[in-house]
Order: C-alpha cells, then structure tokens, then sequence
C-alpha cells in the first residue's frame, strides 16, 4: 500500500515539473518577442530620427543656397573712376568723348573747358554709363590719350544694404496693408485717427526706403567717370624758343636803350620848361650877385706892389 502511494506521488511530481516547465517555456516565447519588437521600435525611431536630421540638414542646405543665390542676382557695386588724359585738340577729343558716351547707352552729366594764358587749355567732363560698358569705355578713353593716362578707379559694394532695404520694404508694405484693413474695419473716431497717423508714418518709411532703393540701383545700374583733358602748351613752347634767338634779344636792348634816352630828354624838357619862373628867378638873383661882385672889384683900392 505505501509503494503505491509512492508511485501516485512520483507521478503527480512529474506532471507538476512537466507543466512548470512548459510555462516557463511559453513565458520566455513571449517575453523574446517583446524584447525583439522593443529594440526595433527604437531602430526604426532611430531611423525615422535620422532620417529628418538628414532632410532638415538638407532644407537648411537648400535654403542657404537659395539665399546666396538670391543675393548674387541682386549684386549691387557702384563704380566710379578719374582719368586725366592728354591731347593735342581739346574740342575734338572731348566730342569723340560724348560720342563713344551716347553709343555705350551712356550720358553726359557735366562738361566744361578753360583756356588760360598764352594758349593754355583743359576740360573736364562727368560721364556715366551702364556697368557692364564700364571697362570697355574706360580702354576707349586711354586710346586718346597722346600720353599716359593716369586712372583711378573705386568701388563700392551695396548689395548687402540693398537686400536689407528691401526685406524692410517687404514687411513695411505688409503693415500698410493690415493698418488698410484695420481702418477699414475700424468704428470709433478715435480709432481711425489712431490708424490713420500709423499708416501716414508708415507710408513716409515706405517712400524713404523706394527713394534709397532707387538711388543704389541707378547709382550700380550707372558708372560715374570723371575725364581731365590736358592739352600740351604749344605756343608757350614757341614763345621760350624764340627768347633763344639772339638778334631778337639785340632788337629789344636797342629798343629799350632809345626809350630810355628819349624818356631822359623828354624828362628834361619838361622840367626846363615846368619850372621855368623858378629858372628865371635863380638866374636873376645870380646875375645881380655877379654885378655887384663886379662893382665891389673896382672900388677896392690897388695895392703897392701893383703900383711900382
């Protein structure tokens, strides 16, 4: 009897190790799916993370492009140059100026010439034309140069304050048209008053900033040339060469010597006769001297030794 019970027991305890076992087999099949969906959940977010670093990195690309692009197309440099150039004809050379001037699209802002002593003369024009003839047109201009030109050429970049005016441009058109809108939909007296001084103020920006824009784009549009024209002294030159000949040196010594005596005479005569009762006078008085020397010669006794 008691080896039955023994065997009962023993096979109860199998069948109670047999389902312990086969528990804790379905448990670690559950939990090895869990872990394995865990760590891809977290590849895939991982992925999904990196992949939008990557598309934000590339927006970002693509918008610094965009904007370095936007900021070539409104490139904006003012050019301005001096030159002084030296021909034999002022009026021609300066005509052959405005000509190659208007060809290039250009025009003439200021002109003027000088003549000076002894043949002497220089001008002076202000061109501008467009920016993409400036160098071709400065080249043209040291071809008429007898000499060597001197230039002096500058420039000024504005694209940055251009593009800076325009954005302001942009958002201050914006808060026109709001300011607009508000008025328009505004019912209080006070109110439109209100919004009516916004928007005058507004408007005044908005003129100021169209008037710089305007003026840096005319001004890069549009170089500024400034043209000094010398033109070589010739009748100076003639002038010091004949100063070398010498028997026109002789001409004028002898000249200047019959002036002089005839300057001399002419100063005499015309003190002879200028001060000729004051001549009168002194002649008077010497001769009445003179006579009465005379008189006290024949009165003075002879002496003793004329005598004998």
């Amino acid at each position: 009897m008691w080896m039955k019970w023994k065997v009962w027991l023993f096979v109860v305890l199998l069948l109670l190790s047999a389902c312990s076992n086969g528990g804790n087999k379905s448990e670690s099949g559950k939990i090895a799916p869990d872990h394995a969906g865990a760590d891809q959940s977290s590849e895939a977010k991982m992925e999904n993370s990196s992949d939008e670093s990557k598309s934000d990195s590339g927006s970002g690309d693509e918008g610094a492009g965009t904007k370095m692009k936007e900021i070539k197309d409104q490139r904006k440099v003012i050019y301005n140059a001096d030159m002084r150039i030296t021909v034999d004809k002022l009026e021609n050379s300066m005509e052959s100026v405005r000509k190659m001037a208007e060809d290039k699209g250009g025009y003439i802002v200021e002109s003027n010439t000088n003549v000076g002593e002894e043949g002497y003369e220089n001008g002076m024009m202000v061109v501008r034309v467009p920016t993409d003839t400036f160098r071709p047109f400065l080249n043209e201009i040291k071809n008429l140069s007898k000499g060597t030109p001197h230039e002096n050429v500058r420039g000024e970049d504005v694209t940055e304050e251009y593009v800076d005016l325009s954005s302001r441009l942009k958002a201050k058109q914006q808060v026109r048209t709001r300011l607009e809108s508000f008025m328009a939909n505004a019912e209080r007296t006070e109110d439109l008053l209100k919004i009516s001084d916004d928007l005058a103020r507004v408007q005044e920006e908005i003129e100021q900033i169209e008037g710089r824009l305007h003026f840096l784009k005319n001004q890069s549009d549009y170089s500024t040339v400034t043209i000094q024209f010398e033109v070589k002294n010739l009748k100076a030159e003639k002038l010091q060469t004949e100063e070398l000949n010498t028997w026109k040196k002789t001409k004028m010594l002898f000249m200047e010597t019959v002036n002089f005596l005839v300057s001399t005479v002419s100063f005499i005569v015309v003190g002879l006769l200028g001060l000729a009762p004051v001549w009168l006078i002194i002649i008077a008085v010497l001769y009445w001297l003179w006579r009465k020397r005379k008189k006290d010669q024949k009165k003075k006794p002879e002496s003793p030794t004329t005598m004998t």
